[in-house]
Order: C-alpha cells, then structure tokens, then sequence
C-alpha cells in the first residue's frame, strides 16, 4: 500500500467564510468526481473512500473569509491508484462557482514507522449507537475505543484484512482541543476534536495508521474532517 499526497493550487472567486470552506472544498472536489460515472456511483455508496482531504493553511489572525482573488493550497490523499490517476487527469482544469484549480503537484509519502498522528481538521465520530456530540453521551474511554475500533473497521474493510480487535495502536492519546470544534455539514453543525496520538509500534498498528494518513481519522475524511499529520520515528 502506498499513500499518494495531491498538492492543489486553488483560485478563490468569491470570499468563502472560513466555517464554509469544508462546504465549498467537498463541492469541488464532488463536482469533479461526478464528471465521470464510475465515480458518480462510487460517490453516492455508502463505502470507505480511501482518500481525505485538508484546508488551505494560510489563515492570519483576525481572518474571516478565505478572500477572492487569492490562491491558496489544500491536499488529497489517496492510497487508491486508479483515483490518483483521475485526480491527476483532470482536477486541477475543475473550477465551481467559488474554487477554481489552478496546478497540481503529487508526492508518495514514505512508508515509515510513524511515531504520532494528530489531526489537521477535527475528528468527528457518527456513530448509530449515540445521539450527539460524544462528550454528552460517553467518557473519554469510550470514545478512545470508538476511535480505535473505527480506525481498525475502515481499515479491514477497504483492504479485507482482519485485524485483532483488542489490538493496541497506541501508547498514549490526547486531545488537543479544550472545547468542541464546529464543522458544518448538509445545513448543521457537527462537533469534533482535534486529537494526537503516539502511535504504537508493533507492525499491525502502523499499517492501520499508515492507511489512516489516506483515509483520515474518525468518519468524515472525504468531508474534510479527521485529517492527519504524522512524525516519523
């Protein structure tokens, strides 16, 4: 397996408010993949997509609105091939209403033993079994082991491997945000953290967290949520 990094360029054309980027960077890239049938369909299952994205990093202080007439960079991962081959085809030519893609650069990222992940953008957990933010339905503990038990679910279904389920893929956890983190989705407002991870280093764990780098962490990757940094050992 190999994660494949895609640095996008972008043109904002109309100022996006900075909680609405998740919104307009899910249309853009969406949009493009609906292009193509295959992708279409493969959009609308309710599957493991294989590939997350980030935000545009360059946030000043008092800023509120990505501006128009501004470029900007944001990153896809994908360990999927055939899905860097079509992002690579043609996605930096896409434009909406407000992004339009201007170049594309791609790099592999090496498979290394990881020391820690942290995410990017907040982790958000949906889970059929609670209602609600997870701090108003379950401990700390809980939803370590809802993190977990994610992290290893998405990954034995996209590859067909099966993992242990008690297996250790940490040594510590954290949560870097003090309170909820809002992410806007489908006209609401979910809650998520930002988390790190010390990742543990037996060679099951770092395969599920390698995958991770691609896939994000938590639900949400290919909305923009739960999107990893790492430090290699």
């Amino acid at each position: 397996m190999t994660v494949y990094e895609i640095t996008l360029k972008i043109y904002i054309m109309q100022d996006i408010p900075i909680p609405k980027i998740y919104t307009e960077l899910t249309k853009y890239i969406d949009s493009y993949l609906a292009q193509h049938a295959f992708y279409r369909e493969f959009h609308e299952k309710n599957l493991i997509k294989g590939y997350s994205f980030d935000l545009p990093v360059k946030i000043e202080k008092g800023m509120k609105a990505y501006k128009s007439d501004q470029i900007y960079q944001f990153r896809i991962r994908t360990v999927d091939q055939m899905l860097l081959s079509y992002l690579l085809e043609g996605i930096a030519d896409h434009k909406t209403d407000a992004v339009k893609g201007l170049t594309r650069t791609v790099r592999q990222i090496p498979n290394r033993p990881i020391a820690s992940v942290h995410t990017l953008t907040p982790v958000v957990l949906k889970n059929a079994d609670h209602k609600g933010y997870w701090r108003d339905c379950m401990s700390f503990e809980e939803f370590e082991q809802e993190l977990c038990a994610g992290l290893i679910r998405q990954y034995e279904i996209y590859t067909g491997e099966q993992v242990e389920k008690k297996l250790p893929l940490y040594d510590q956890i954290e949560l870097q945000s003090k309170c909820a983190v809002g992410v806007p989705y489908k006209g609401i407002t979910l809650l998520g953290d930002k988390v790190s991870m010390q990742v543990s280093d037996n060679e099951t764990a770092q395969k599920v967290l390698y995958f991770a780098l691609a896939n994000s962490m938590g639900t949400m990757g290919s909305r923009g949520c739960g999107f990893l940094g790492y430090r290699f050992v």
